[in-house]
């Protein structure tokens, strides 16, 4: 049976595919030389990502220096990774300035003229959350300090150590910096604020050899998201008495409640979010952004592409069953 011109072209094309599938798949798992001379510093490693992240680098035998709001949780740290002598740690708190002064002098007294191979933005916190109405101008500010300015202080203040290695600066931001969640604004806001720093300074570092790199994950269940709900409290209890009436008891507490559902969703693996940080710092051919969990993959991302009126669309569906204010009850 011989084949058509038609047989032939599919035959050809799944043969390139296939090559293709294959160079990218070998491209990918490539990883640079001399990995146990690239330091990487990384900051928010008491707990969550951070932390995960030093003690996985450690184990494959890259130093770390390790930034913790905390001394007892890098002495904890020391203990638990295979290699202690490769793991330095400081205090650092990057909502301060002198705080990242300080830890910036560490990294220079520790890798002296060899500079840092990466320096990994990952400190970040949720910050007061709840519709606008509840919210002021502060409890944006608190959170853009930690979540935008803090990446800008800590990166500034260790950039230079990075361009002596010609190497990668990897910033976390999260889904929520391409698709706005209602009753996140802090969050989301400082969100899109880094997303916008990562990119300017990815253009600028070129200029170094340097890299830029981010991390969009979806919802993964961390320190972040276990205390989500515990300030909301405290926003209801401080609004005045014309919003409480506003909104009524009874939002708050089904709000209060579809929050604990909501995070109950989160993913428990936090491991996909680990391997792209050790990939963007380690891959011999690194993506510039990363989109991490199949939340982000197959909803967020691509709700992200479409027209404004087709995302408000999908999100008032996915909120259909939000609590309605008390004021609105009455229409």
């Amino acid at each position: 049976m011989s084949l058509t011109g038609f047989d032939v072209t599919i035959v050809v094309t799944l043969v390139f595919g296939y090559i293709a599938y294959k160079t990218y798949d070998w491209a990918i798992r490539q990883v640079v030389s001399n990995t146990q001379k690239k330091t990487v510093a990384i900051s928010g490693c008491d707990t969550g990502f951070g932390r995960l992240l030093a003690v996985k680098l450690n184990g494959l035998g890259v130093p770390v220096i390790a930034g913790v709001l905390r001394k007892e949780s890098g002495e904890s740290l020391k203990k638990e990774v295979r290699n202690p002598n490769l793991l330095t740690f400081g205090t650092l708190n990057v909502g301060n300035d002198d705080s990242v002064k300080e830890f910036a002098q560490l990294v220079g007294n520790t890798v002296k003229d060899h500079g840092l191979w990466g320096v990994v933005a990952n400190a970040g916190i949720l910050g007061n959350s709840g519709p606008d109405d509840w919210l002021n101008a502060q409890d944006y500010i608190n959170t853009m300090q930690i979540n935008t300015f803090g990446v800008m202080r800590f990166i500034q203040a260790l950039k230079k150590f990075v361009k002596v290695q010609q190497g990668r600066v990897v910033i976390i931001s999260s889904i929520s910096g391409r698709t706005p969640r209602p009753t996140v604004g802090p969050y989301c806001v400082s969100k899109h604020a880094v997303e916008a720093y990562a990119d300017v300074i990815r253009h600028e570092l070129i200029d170094f050899n340097v890299s830029v790199h981010l991390l969009e994950p979806g919802f993964f269940t961390t320190n972040i998201t276990q205390t989500a709900t515990n300030d909301l409290d405290a926003v209801w209890e401080r609004l005045d008495t014309e919003t409480k009436k506003e909104y009524g008891k009874e939002f708050f507490d089904e709000y209060k409640d579809s929050r604990f559902s909501r995070l109950s969703h989160c993913a428990d693996d936090l491991n996909p979010v680990i391997e792209a940080y050790t990939h963007a710092l380690l891959a011999k051919y690194p993506k510039t952004r990363y989109w991490v969990g199949w939340d982000t993959i197959l909803f967020y991302i691509p709700l992200a592409t479409l027209p404004t009126f087709a995302q408000d669309w999908f999100i008032r569906f996915q909120r259909r069953n939000r609590p309605v204010p008390a004021a609105m009850k009455k229409h």
